[in-house]
């Protein structure tokens, strides 16, 4: 089964979501919960796929020797890519994995290198589209390339086309602004981040921090 794995994950996985499509899955060594939704999404190489319960993984997408990790209650968007290097994974730490907590939202189109490792807490959400997360770099001094993870707190709002350089840490009930490029240093919890490079701008507070539901479905009036 070991040497036919792959070629067959990569065939079930471009199937249209459904509880055949988990069991088969799980027959080959993934782990997706009966209630998750994993639409036709292209898995190539050595992945690993866990999906927690009421979870929807959207069609589209690409997940190439990654261990994704998601939890229960997550919705995840279209045209994200999602890849590791299997030779940076082998001296990371985390070995190429994404992890994504509960009641999180990862929208589309976005780019995360896992080699170094990637992780969201819980109620965060990854809004608009063409963000980009990288987790590993060429050291000049050394000349060798270097992995280091990036931490997303719980609670976190990231906005639309940020960039995420390895190493990049962000505390709980932060929003990082739209265009922000996070840089390899810890932003402290309760911050609003903005700029090139990110900067800590302020406190930040409202409702959406403390929630207890996954998705902003409510639309406020205009006049609001």
């Amino acid at each position: 089964m070991k040497d036919i794995r792959e070629p067959l994950t990569f065939l079930i996985a471009l199937l249209p979501a459904s509880r055949f499509k988990n069991l088969v899955m799980n027959l080959l060594k993934h782990n997706l919960h009966t209630s998750a939704s994993f639409g036709p999404n292209i898995v190539l190489g050595k992945c690993k796929i866990t999906i927690g319960g009421n979870s929807l993984i959207r069609p589209f997408n690409l997940f190439r020797n990654v261990e994704l990790r998601v939890g229960n209650d997550v919705i995840i968007g279209s045209w994200n890519w999602f890849s590791a290097a299997p030779a940076l994974k082998r001296h990371s730490l985390f070995r190429g994995e994404i992890s994504i907590g509960d009641s999180c939202g990862i929208n589309s189109r976005n780019y995360f290198d896992c080699s170094g490792g990637i992780s969201f807490g819980m109620f965060s959400d990854l809004a608009g589209v063409r963000s980009t997360f990288i987790t590993h770099y060429i050291d000049t001094h050394i000349s060798k390339q270097i992995c280091k993870p990036i931490q997303i707190g719980e609670r976190v709002m990231l906005s639309s086309n940020i960039k995420v350089a390895p190493g990049a840490v962000v505390g709980a009930k932060s929003i990082v602004a739209m265009g922000s490029v996070l840089i390899a240093e810890e932003y402290p919890s309760g911050s609003l981040i903005a700029g090139i490079p990110g900067k800590v701008k302020g406190p930040r507070d409202g409702t959406w921090f403390d929630r207890v539901s996954g998705p902003v479905n409510q639309v406020a009036k205009q006049d609001d």
